[in-house]
């Protein structure tokens, strides 16, 4: 096993940026990065509701900023949050680009960094771009005979075209879902390997260990399963997430009330309060220069990290680096344990005045 000699400190800061520079084509490892927070999409139809005007360019700014804070704070109700009342009042600050992409689509992007200075000087919580990826398992039973799971794009043609259609609107309102709370989603591609591994009634009885191992392939943070009965009274849906070897019930009812308290506990879990705090984080078995570019990749690339510090420490083939970063170390070390390139080693160590985070480099 190569280990790292003992070097001085401006050396290790040139093998760094090297390190850098020749891996910059590679990806940071992580289960899901969501890119276009802060830019929201405006159905102008929307607009068109009978006697009503339609809405004026503050107005769909206004709007898109209620989705933009919507999915940042990770509450639903955030529109409603008397402390955010003035940026709503005062959303053109915030604006970096907007514009007309057709007739019936406006694009607003705003400002990541002046949303979230005003959102901590408000005190709200602020949810990064790295967020679980859940695949999606949903059995659809339609009430009259059909029964199918729900996949990323539906190529069946022995089923009515009334089934295909109720299939295709609840792909499109889960995606709709998942845009607007920013919440990266997957559907099983159902091909003949998912066909293989798991079918209607696997999903429906909820046998976790089989639906389980048919998600592996996906390389998603958790699993849900869902059970879609469709009757004369309409559609009831009963979700379940999957994750850490638990069954969690996230409640029945209309499609996306169990989507929407899937985000409000993931906002739970990653979002971050308040200001910056220091944190070392280690990580055991970087062996080569290429894992160090690695990991210090995935480490620029996080967005809870307000920065890295060049106190940069190597003993025995562990890297430890001291970082700031929003909110407390049990975040930052969830939010790492989203990369599918690093493992938890230990418990959090709370120091004096500094805490530490362990992980294990995987190749």
């Amino acid at each position: 096993m190569t280990r790292f000699p003992r070097i001085p400190r401006m050396l290790w800061l040139w093998i760094a940026l090297f390190a850098s520079l020749l891996l910059a084509w590679q990806k940071p490892a992580i289960a899901a990065s969501v890119d276009n927070l802060y830019t929201v999409r405006v159905d102008r139809s929307l607009s068109a509701v009978p006697g009503q005007a339609v809405r004026t360019r503050e107005e769909e700014i206004r709007f898109a900023l209620t989705q933009v804070l919507t999915r940042v704070t990770g509450r639903l109700d955030a529109a409603l949050e008397p402390a955010l009342a003035d940026m709503l009042e005062n959303v053109e600050q915030y604006v970096v680009q907007s514009g007309t992409i057709d007739r019936s689509t406006f694009l607003v992007t705003f400002d990541a960094r002046a949303v979230e200075a005003a959102l901590i000087a408000r005190e709200q919580p602020i949810w990064g771009s790295e967020r679980p990826l859940t695949v999606l398992w949903l059995a659809i039973d339609d009430g009259q005979g059909q029964r199918d799971i729900l996949a990323a794009a539906d190529s069946s043609s022995d089923q009515s075209p009334e089934f295909q259609e109720l299939k295709a609107r609840f792909r499109e309102q889960i995606f709709a879902i998942g845009e607007e709370r920013g919440l990266p989603l997957a559907l099983p591609l159902m091909d003949l390997e998912d066909m293989s591994a798991i079918g209607f009634v696997d999903i429906w009885a909820g046998f976790g260990a089989q639906i389980e191992r048919a998600s592996i392939r996906y390389g998603a943070d958790s699993v849900v399963t869902g059970r879609a009965r469709v009757s004369s009274f309409g559609v009831d849906v009963e979700w379940t997430l999957l994750r850490d070897g638990q069954r969690i019930s996230l409640g029945g009812g209309a499609l996306r009330n169990g989507l929407d308290r899937l985000a409000d506990l993931y906002a739970a879990e990653f979002s971050t309060l308040g200001g910056t705090q220091t944190t070392i984080i280690s990580i055991l078995g970087v062996e080569t220069l290429e894992d160090y570019g690695r990991v210090m990749r995935y480490l620029e690339s996080l967005s809870i990290l307000d920065s890295i510090g060049t106190e940069i420490d190597f003993d025995d083939d562990a890297l430890s680096v001291t970082v700031v970063a929003r909110g407390g170390t049990a975040v930052v070390e969830r939010v790492l344990g989203l990369s599918p390139m690093l493992s938890p080693y230990a418990e959090v160590t709370e120091m004096p005045t500094v805490s530490r985070v362990t992980f294990e480099f995987v190749r």
